[in-house]
């Protein structure tokens, strides 16, 4: 077995698209099974716990992946929707011609008396078999141990995790590419000085939010270093509709949007505008552009982290569609639920958790990773 494994920034759900530097990948070769599992969390540019991962190959090249949450109860019915989701993983990518297939598992092998999730790994192997494609591996990656499900040795009795941990290939994989996202910790709002969010309160309550230099606010937000008083501002600015639309587009196209608002007295200019920006908020499109959706991701989360309670629900859910652009669709969700459950009749939360339903991955995060797949295969 020797797979050659490109290693670019994932996330999430989806394999994601070429860096937005424009540099090459970086190359891995596994050469073993346990190589493979090894760079699987350098591939998708994350820690995937509790998660089905799904890898695409072409040939003997995979990019990315595709990871899917495991439910907290895995009944026959869960079970079912996550077998289907992996073959509907592999759909998204019609060029791929093999999978791989991942359970993580904080149970163990001594706790299930065997292989965890049997029942899990057995429907989606079932599910892949049954189509053209050709199936790489199905496996288990538990608290004791690892093994595959086609493997009966393996499925009885676990294989070291020190395997996975000495592998060449993962090593390599590691320092190729940055760390990967705790989706753990990225769920929970950074940590803020009381005083600092006193200090914010105190701005939000006696200043109105800014207009006429909301898009230069924005920017020395999104650009600079954290200063509290902008920091208000920007809150301040997420409370107005109109004025969060245009800060999505603003994080999404950069300075460009400010030659539009300048000529935006031209209708037929401001009718091309709308659309864009319509299908932009639900995911087709040109992509946003990658930078300036990461640096969005952190300063939106101390921003809601500094907001009054009253406040917080709009900053979140910019926040949420900033994860969702990216391909973080777990993370969005959560940060709905917590505008929701601060204000359950918050209604751009509500649309966009019916965006973000109808299509838990944006057309560009797909088009961009079948894109890459078919770069890499010519490499």
């Amino acid at each position: 077995m020797r797979r050659t494994l490109l290693r670019m920034t994932a996330h999430d759900g989806v394999p994601l698209s070429a860096p937005s530097s424009g540099r090459a990948p970086e190359l891995v070769y596994a050469s073993s099974f346990p190589d493979l599992v090894a760079v699987v969390p350098s591939l998708l540019g994350l820690h995937p716990r509790d998660s089905l991962v799904i890898v695409p190959f072409l040939g003997a090249r995979a990019v990315g992946g595709f990871r899917i949450p495991l439910p907290k109860y895995l009944g026959r019915s869960a079970i079912d929707v996550l077998a289907c989701g992996s073959v509907q993983a592999m759909a998204a990518l019609p060029r791929a011609d093999a999978a791989l297939a991942v359970v993580y598992t904080a149970t163990s092998f001594a706790a299930s008396r065997g292989i965890p999730l049997l029942e899990l790994g057995r429907a989606v192997l079932s599910r892949l078999e049954h189509t053209p494609l050709g199936i790489i591996g199905v496996a288990c990656v538990a608290s004791d141990g690892w093994g595959r499900y086609t493997e009966p040795d393996e499925a009885d009795h676990p294989r070291s995790l020190v395997e996975i941990e000495v592998s060449e290939a993962g090593l390599l994989a590691r320092a190729a590419a940055p760390d990967p996202l705790d989706l753990a910790q990225l769920a929970v709002l950074p940590h803020v000085d009381a005083s600092d969010r006193a200090t914010v309160a105190e701005l939000c309550s006696r200043n109105k939010a800014p207009t006429a230099d909301a898009l230069s606010t924005v920017e020395r937000w999104l650009m600079g270093p954290p200063i509290l008083r902008r920091e208000a501002r920007v809150i301040q600015i997420l409370q107005s509709r109109p004025l969060r639309d245009q800060v999505i587009m603003q994080i999404a196209r950069g300075p460009a949007i400010r030659s539009f608002v300048r000529r935006e007295g031209d209708a037929s200019t401001q009718d091309r505008h709308d659309v864009e920006n319509v299908a932009l908020l639900c995911g087709s499109g040109p992509g946003p552009d990658r930078q300036r959706l990461e640096r969005a991701t952190t300063a939106l989360a101390r921003a809601a982290a500094l907001a009054p309670m009253a406040a917080r629900p709009s900053v979140l859910t910019v926040l949420a569609w900033c994860w969702w652009a990216r391909g973080v669709g777990s993370l969005a969700a959560l940060h709905l639920e917590e505008a929701l459950h601060s204000d359950p009749g918050c209604s751009v939360a509500r649309l966009y958790r019916s965006v973000f339903a109808g299509r838990s991955v944006p057309e560009w995060v797909i088009d961009g990773a079948s894109d890459a797949l078919m770069v890499s295969a010519r490499r």
